[in-house]
């Protein structure tokens, strides 16, 4: 049976990867009528990697075309990354892609072409509805679940979305797409722009001065030694700060601004709260509310109590202390297995 019955016609998000090839025989099968938009994003050998799609896409027999989202991508991918990495935040440029421009600009370009069809992309997730409203539902193969990924998305255009491999594992996936010419056959990368480079390498060319010596020091602003650069650490890390002591250190704080990396002990690294900014609120949130919390992908969630909710900012109370709160990542609430409301974790006060 079709996922939806009012349209017929989806476009499906290619990559030429194993999820986003099974998510085109899958609608396919149910009786769509499919057609394949690829990103191109400006990257190292895409033009080679393009070509592939178009084999793959040609093999499959889907109408297959690429969209020129350079400009997009360098504006709300690439240049947030970089702006968060100079404020001193860890981001996570995932999240804001498929915002912006996999569910944003790419999912406009569908629309433009195909009113009222659907959208569709390869994601390990589900929808669900429930009292008229739509929500990002966990799939079957919980282990693979990119939900987390898609929080930040406008709740509004998941009506007119598909996720065809949510009753999938990914062994059925592998399966379902055995012996064909694949465009990409590793996993997917979590940075796509990093390619084969290391992040290091990637922001000392672009952000050089997060790679000048500075001082490292403890909670209390005593300098207690010297960095190489405050990007080669990041909040939690113990191993590798070059800091002999006779304790266990952690890194707690990073400045970039100051040019300082702050060391502490693990007791340090615990919050009992955080605040999330520019939030997106799939159903309103109430005070007082226990909900889970996702502090970064692939993490378990942290049971916590709403504080305070406004339109710009959600604070929440966590049952238990947690590690590593870090700035720059999303904070995602969960209610069971939907997600109710995600945002930009901020730095405490």
């Amino acid at each position: 049976m079709p996922l939806e019955a009012d349209s017929m016609s989806v476009t499906v998000a290619f990559s030429g990867g194993k999820d986003s090839t099974a998510a085109v025989l899958l609608l396919r099968e149910q009786g769509y009528e499919v057609r394949a938009l690829t990103m191109r994003l400006g990257l190292q050998a895409e033009e080679e990697k393009l070509a592939r799609i178009e084999k793959l896409a040609r093999v499959i027999e889907v109408p297959w075309q690429v969209i020129d989202l350079r400009q997009a991508f360098r504006e709300k991918v690439l240049d947030y990354f970089l702006n968060a990495y100079r404020a001193g935040r860890t981001p996570n440029p995932c999240v804001l892609c498929n915002r912006h421009i996999k569910f944003g600009v790419l999912m406009g370009e569908m629309k433009r072409n195909i009113p009222g069809g659907f959208f569709a992309s390869g994601h390990y997730a589900d929808k669900v509805c429930r009292d008229g409203n739509w929500f990002l539902r966990e799939p079957v193969d919980r282990r693979k679940s990119q939900i987390y990924f898609l929080a930040m998305v406008d709740p509004a255009v998941l009506a007119k979305v598909l996720f065809p491999i949510a009753a999938l594992t990914i062994s059925q996936v592998r399966k379902k797409v055995a012996g064909l010419p694949l465009a990409n056959i590793e996993e997917s990368q979590d940075v796509c722009f990093l390619q084969d480079e290391t992040l290091a390498s990637y922001l000392s060319r672009k952000i050089p001065k997060s790679f000048t010596d500075g001082d490292i020091i403890d909670v209390g602003g005593k300098k207690i030694g010297r960095h190489h650069g405050v990007s080669h650490f990041t909040v939690g890390q113990r191993r590798g700060t070059r800091h002999a002591s006779d304790r266990r250190l952690y890194v707690v704080g990073r400045d970039l601004v100051a040019n300082t990396v702050t060391l502490g002990d693990e007791h340090d690294l615990l919050s009992g709260s955080l605040t999330v900014t520019d939030p997106v609120f799939w159903r309103p949130l109430q005070a007082g509310e226990k909900l889970s919390v996702k502090i970064r992908y692939q993490l378990h969630g942290h049971e916590a109590e709403i504080a305070a909710v406004s339109d710009t900012a959600i604070r929440a109370v966590f049952k238990n202390p947690v590690r590593a709160v870090t700035p720059g990542q999303f904070g995602v609430f969960y209610d069971g297995d939907i997600i109710v409301a995600a945002g930009e974790i901020a730095a405490e006060k």
